[in-house]
């Protein structure tokens, strides 16, 4: 089976530089970076499309959905990683908000939890989950999943290191794999070698 990792366009929160909540919509430019990768992928055969139920992932994939002509199922298992609620809709530039990023990012590493936040072995799961539900219900199918930045790059990691992974590997790709919007990851799984990683975040569209 192929794989196709899209991330959702440009959301107000990258655009303005605050943290996402689930409702944050795409920005303007975000809606014209949806419909070109949406044309990028009109010839692209595609069987099933998996969206994360959050806005800018949400209105990303309808815009595909419309220009593939296939039908969205929205996966709670795709959303983005869970940070603390503290921070939803704050700056990301404001002191005292980089003070509970600095304090969450430690916690992660530590497979500790701030608040109500996701710790590193509930994101791995929910990656590993993602795989092999896939390789379960779609193994002779191509599949679209419209998710998000960290989330996309777990799976990634997970397709690479698989149990083995451990946080200090996974923080090092989620500072170095960046991660434009509407970036296309592109993963194959094959039963000679398995999972693989075929292309990161090709953005060529843009």
């Amino acid at each position: 089976m192929k794989l196709y990792l899209v991330r959702h366009g440009e959301s107000l929160a990258n655009k303005e530089g605050f943290h996402h909540t689930p409702e944050t919509p795409l920005s303007e430019d975000g809606i014209k970076q949806a419909k070109t990768v949406a044309e990028r992928l009109k010839n692209i055969e595609i069987d099933f499309i998996y969206s994360s139920p959050q806005k800018r992932a949400r209105q990303t994939a309808e815009i595909i959905s419309k220009q593939k002509n296939l039908p969205i199922e929205f996966w709670d298992f795709l959303r983005e990683i869970r940070v603390p609620s503290e921070v939803w809709g704050k700056s990301i530039n404001d002191p005292e908000i980089k003070k509970i990023d600095n304090t969450y990012d430690l916690k992660f590493l530590k497979n500790e939890r701030y608040s109500d936040d996701e710790t590193f072995v509930e994101l791995a799961n929910r990656a590993q989950t993602v795989l092999d539900h896939l390789l379960d219900k779609h193994k002779a199918e191509n599949v679209l999943c419209v998710s998000h930045s960290t989330m996309t790059k777990m799976i990634v990691a997970k397709i690479i290191f698989g149990n083995t992974l451990i946080p200090t590997q996974f923080i090092l790709l989620r500072k170095h794999l960046w991660a434009k919007n509407t970036g296309i990851t592109i993963c194959e799984h094959s039963k000679k070698y398995g999972w693989s990683l075929n292309t990161w975040n090709d953005s060529s569209h843009l």
